[in-house]
């Protein structure tokens, strides 16, 4: 027990929390800012400064937040990422078939890739496809091809179930597409025409599943 007047170390830490000041921002919506940056930009052209004019934070507002750019774009990749996941395995768990399932990844894809613009710029194309084109940081580099590889393999998962003879060759093809549909939602590509493209692809894969 404490002497009179003695402060325990448990009420500094109290005291030491009530003189620190609370942040005044939302980190959901400053990192949604962040995305779009990224988005439009790329990693590489995106800077600290214009990370923080952006959000409207100083530097050591950002740091205490989020460590640094790198570590904070791979917090949005890997959100970016679960979230597409999710979109693979909830198509092959609801659509009635293996087509169905692959033609509604497509569609979603070409609706995730198009072409559009908000406060950041202008952008299509895929994070975690396109972020990485010219990156000058190895370890983003290698942060965004596991995250494309998970994909793949939610791919994978999903197809093996129904056609387990034909997974590879099949789960290599719809990569290709979606990094097709990137390539062309990244030049300028509105949603409409992303679909179009996506729907002719998915009416070619049905001839070649058709066949096996």
């Amino acid at each position: 027990m404490s002497e009179a007047g003695e402060v325990s170390g448990g009420e500094q830490l109290k005291a030491t929390r009530k003189r620190g000041r609370p942040r005044q921002f939302d980190v959901d919506h400053v990192v949604a800012i962040a995305k779009d940056l990224f988005l439009a930009r790329g990693y590489d052209r995106v800077t600290l400064a214009d990370l923080t004019q952006a959000m409207g934070i100083n530097p050591p507002s950002f740091y205490a937040a989020f460590g640094n750019k790198a570590l904070l774009f791979t917090r949005i990749a890997d959100s970016y990422a679960a979230e597409w996941r999710e979109e693979v395995r909830s198509s092959f768990e609801e659509e009635p078939s293996l087509f169905d399932a692959l033609e509604t990844i497509l569609l979603l894809s070409a609706q995730r890739f198009a072409w559009r613009e908000n406060d950041a710029g202008h952008w299509g194309g895929c994070m975690v496809l396109e972020a990485a084109n010219n990156c000058s940081d190895a370890g983003i580099v290698g942060h965004l091809r596991k995250a494309r590889l998970s994909i793949a393999a939610a791919l994978y998962r999903g197809i093996s179930r129904e056609a387990p003879e034909r997974v590879v060759d099949v789960t290599d093809h719809i990569m290709m597409l979606l990094a097709g549909l990137s390539a062309i939602g990244r030049d300028g590509t509105s949603a409409e025409r992303l679909t179009s493209v996506a729907k002719q692809a998915a009416r070619a894969l049905s001839l070649e599943l058709a066949e096996s």
